[in-house]
């Protein structure tokens, strides 16, 4: 009774009252009908240039990206033709060559211009809709156990970006972090770095730097006395080499430079970090993020609090940490158990254990 009250109408009711209101809308002596002519690929360009006012340069970039692979697939179709039939075939197609995350991100990206052509009256509703967005299947990554992260860090003992290796791995900071540290981030008597700024990009689009999205992602880090050591041996390193490189030195304030203190390139970092994995007999498939996760999940398996965890990695929340790195915890739910058995039954089981031994 209460639901027949709160929802009268069926959904078929419902979707035939918002046509005929639709319709109604049309009748309406202001009414404009969109032009017939604007194509698909039209109008995502320029809900892309409106875009760039709203969001950073290097966001603007990641949307491009997925909006330009919709306009290869449907840009051509006029706008006001555009049917939930088309969407899936374009969803399916990129899906053929594209992960499911990018496929995914597209969906979104999608959803939302079109939404916004609807308040724009350039359709009557939003065909995307009618189409399930795509899922995102989630899949575990084998985890860089201990000992394999020793064996990476020693054979890359000699090699010029071994600081910046164990930065990340002590750390657990993003690559693009790392990148971005300068020297003045680091509060040596305090022992403690401060992430303030990341590079994003590579290659011609490498010169982005950005300060963190949200107040969550300036962070201060406590690092171990060895990485403090380490970071003074990078910094004689680099007094080497700016004298090495005399007035071709370009002083940038970066930690980690090339040999003539620019800013390391993602480009420069990972072939070198897959040659190093191959030296150390270990997978090629592992990532260099995969440092930052091993870490993680380790920091995690060994007890420390989420919350610290979460507030070192920079994420948005504890809960997206428990998400992310619910497989390091499985262990902790016996522990507990263990651990509440023994609060309530310390001399019960105490007096169990007297009797087995």
């Amino acid at each position: 009774m209460i639901e027949e009250i709160l929802f009268p109408f069926s959904r078929g009711e419902a979707q035939k009252w918002v046509d005929a209101a639709i319709v109604e809308h049309r009748r309406k002596p202001s009414y404009q009908p969109p032009p017939r002519n604007v194509t698909v690929g039209d109008y995502l360009l320029q809900w892309l240039e409106s875009s760039a006012q709203r969001v950073r340069k290097s966001t603007l970039e990641s949307y491009r990206y997925r909006i330009d692979e919709v306009i290869k697939i449907m840009g051509k179709k006029p706008l006001i033709q555009l049917q939930p039939d088309d969407i899936q075939k374009c969803y399916m197609k990129m899906a053929a060559t594209h992960s499911r995350r990018t496929v995914q991100y597209a969906a979104t990206l999608l959803r939302g211009a079109l939404e916004q052509a609807v308040n724009l009256e350039l359709l009557p509703s939003n065909p995307s809709r009618k189409v399930p967005m795509p899922r995102l299947e989630r899949t575990e990554r084998p985890v860089l156990t201990p000992e394999e992260a020793r064996r990476f860090l020693a054979t890359a003992e000699t090699h010029r970006f071994r600081v910046l290796w164990k930065f990340i791995a002590l750390t657990g900071v993003r690559r693009g972090e790392a990148l971005a540290l300068r020297w003045e981030d680091i509060d040596w008597e305090r022992r403690v770095v401060t992430i303030q700024r990341t590079f994003s990009g590579s290659g011609q689009k490498r010169r982005t730097l950005n300060t963190p999205k949200k107040q969550r992602g300036v962070r201060t880090i406590a690092i171990p006395e060895i990485l403090v050591n380490e970071l003074e041996a990078q910094r004689k390193q680099q007094q080497l080499e700016r004298q090495a490189a005399g007035d071709d030195w370009e002083e940038t304030g970066f930690v980690f430079t090339t040999s003539r203190g620019r800013p390391l390139d993602p480009s420069q970092i990972t072939p070198a970090f897959k040659k190093l994995l191959a030296k150390a007999g270990l997978p090629n498939t592992w990532r260099l993020h995969d440092l930052r996760h091993a870490m993680a999940t380790h920091w995690l398996a060994s007890g420390i609090n989420p919350k610290v965890v979460s507030e070192r990695l920079g994420h948005a929340s504890v809960a997206f940490t428990l998400q992310v790195y619910a497989h390091a915890l499985p262990n902790q739910q016996a522990e507990g158990a263990e651990r509440a058995a023994r609060i309530l039954f310390a001399k019960e089981i105490d007096d169990q254990k007297g009797v087995h031994e």
